[in-house]
């Protein structure tokens, strides 16, 4: 953005605002609000933004080669929490963003987990929910989403 329009940055741990504003000081970014609201609620503080980039807390799946207790730290509850809270999150997200901006009306979803229970079944949630589509990013790295996964469409 080069330091134009505005950032709004937002966590729901206060602790981590802290790194947030350290590393916005350290890499001169100026033209950012931080703040620290429960995800969910954000679109009854702010809508009308013309890009979302949720990065949402997940069971870290994606990391068991960087911290190998992941695997036998996660069960089934703790998933269908983090699917839940991650489609909650999406939903408000989407609900953040104006579909009709003409420079934007985008939302990146992203985790680090490998499990369709928090990708592509949130996406497919999603879907279901809101009238949004998938459109292509022009990136050319990583693997397409699964379409078929066990008995699941």
């Amino acid at each position: 953005m080069k330091n134009t329009g505005v950032l709004f940055a937002n966590d729901a741990n206060q602790e981590r605002i802290k790194a947030v504003v350290g590393n916005f000081h350290r890499l001169g970014v100026v033209n950012s609000i931080i703040c620290s609201y429960d995800g969910r609620k954000f679109p009854t503080i702010m809508k009308g933004l013309d890009r979302v980039l949720l990065d949402a807390p997940c069971t870290g799946t994606g990391v068991v080669a960087k911290d190998p207790t992941v695997k036998m730290s996660k069960d089934q509850v703790d998933i269908q929490r983090c699917c839940n809270l991650q489609r909650q999150l999406l939903l408000a997200a989407i609900d953040c963003v104006n579909a009709r901006s003409s420079t934007g009306g985008y939302v990146v979803y992203s985790t680090c987990s490998i499990l369709p229970e928090e990708n592509e079944w949130v996406i497919d949630y999603a879907l279901r929910k809101r009238d949004v589509k998938i459109v292509p990013m022009g990136l050319d790295f990583g693997k397409e989403g699964f379409v078929n996964y066990r008995h699941h469409r």
